[in-house]
């Protein structure tokens, strides 16, 4: 990236030059964000094949069940799994169904934040695109390229965008598994 030749343009286009600084801080913004909801994601990052089999074979075993099951309690996996977990043991005595509805709202209470904040971050970089197309019909594209407003980086950014949805859609499927595990364990799954 050519930083000297985005000063030069930021200081001799005037408005131009400002909006330049703009989108520059937008796209640091976007990143800033972005970086942070993977950090996030990061924590609730379980050891899912040790957390799902520790479940099934405190639930399924006759001999020590009751030893693994309250050993559950108190183990720390991820933040959602906990919660998960404490739901669970709290209504315990609950019909089975009304567990597993309150259980699938929780899962989706717990992963609404993280939705919400992607979404908000693909708004803004749909603001960052509108407003990059109005300087490139000003400036032209050429004098963007290889500049820390470069509007290819959006597109890396929307590319990993795409991946942490991905990662939350996986999320998503190993709590369901996780809620499974509690529900109705099975041997073979």
């Amino acid at each position: 990236m050519d930083l000297q030749r985005f000063l030069e343009l930021a200081a001799t286009q005037g408005w131009r030059g400002i909006a330049l600084w703009g989108v520059l801080l937008a796209q640091a913004l976007l990143w800033v964000g972005l970086v942070r909801l993977h950090l996030a994601l990061h924590r609730e990052g379980a050891p899912w094949e040790e957390c799902i089999g520790k479940i099934r074979s405190a639930f399924l075993r006759k001999l020590n069940g009751q030893e693994e099951i309250s050993e559950l309690k108190v183990h720390r996996y991820a933040p959602l799994v906990d919660r998960l977990l404490a739901l669970h043991f709290a209504e315990e005595k609950s019909d089975r169904f009304d567990r597993w509805l309150l259980l699938r709202w929780k899962i989706r209470e717990g992963l609404r934040p993280y939705w919400i904040r992607w979404g908000h971050l693909l708004i803004a970089f749909g603001v960052v695109v509108w407003f990059l197309y109005g300087l490139r019909i000003d400036m032209g594209l050429d004098t963007l390229k290889r500049t820390p407003c470069d509007p290819r980086l959006l597109w890396v950014w929307l590319g990993y965008a795409m991946i942490i949805a991905w990662k939350m859609v996986h999320l998503q499927g190993n709590l369901e598994r996780v809620q499974r595990a509690l529900l109705l364990p099975r041997r073979d799954e």
